[in-house]
């Protein structure tokens, strides 16, 4: 009996992860430094470029149980490449958008990492033409095979950049990433 590979099926559904991150409301490095050390403003002055105050770094912890990642257990999962990556924010009810308000258009540029096992990888960018005040379409960094970041026990999801302005408010906004999944093909056999 001869056995030839099975193509591997078109439609394989996608994983897609969607995470709310917080980058906190901008409270002043120097102020902050001042308060946690004590630090005399005239040593802050000299030693912290006002430039630092625009830098954000948001992160969460995710398990890899999460029931979204559940397909990634099969045992003829080979990869997993990101297909897609956006960030978005929805208007809170009630809230006008004026000045101050905190939207995705108060952002430069940023970078998004997945760590896990030691290992810390950039799998997506953007830079101000990507920007819009609700949605950040993020341009993804190669196809690296993310399937031993996303089967870890713990892995971590990062985004951290810079701003245009300083936040008054917390700024809260949702990270979709959408992952394509290969699969090796299952042996079929000839009649």
């Amino acid at each position: 009996m001869k056995t030839i590979p099975a193509p591997v099926p078109a439609a394989v559904p996608p994983v897609v992860l969607g995470v709310t991150l917080t980058i906190a409301h901008h409270e002043g490095l120097r102020r902050s430094l001042r308060t946690a050390f004590g630090l005399s403003t005239r040593a802050i002055n000299l030693r912290i470029d006002p430039g630092m105050d625009l830098i954000f770094l948001c992160e969460t912890t995710l398990p890899g149980t999460l029931p979204c990642l559940a397909s990634l257990t099969h045992p003829g999962v080979t990869a997993v490449t990101l297909r897609e990556a956006y960030l978005t924010w929805d208007q809170p009810a009630g809230q006008a958008i004026g000045r101050g308000t905190p939207t995705l258009g108060a952002l430069e540029s940023g970078s998004c990492f997945l760590t896990a096992n030691s290992r810390k990888i950039p799998i997506a960018t953007f830079g101000p033409h990507n920007i819009h005040s609700s949605r950040i379409n993020m341009e993804l960094q190669g196809q690296p095979n993310l399937l031993e970041f996303l089967r870890s026990e713990w892995f971590t999801l990062e985004i951290s950049g810079t701003n245009r302005r300083r936040l008054t408010r917390p700024l809260a906004f949702q990270a979709n990433l959408q992952f394509e999944i290969q699969m090796v093909p299952a042996p079929v056999a000839a009649a």
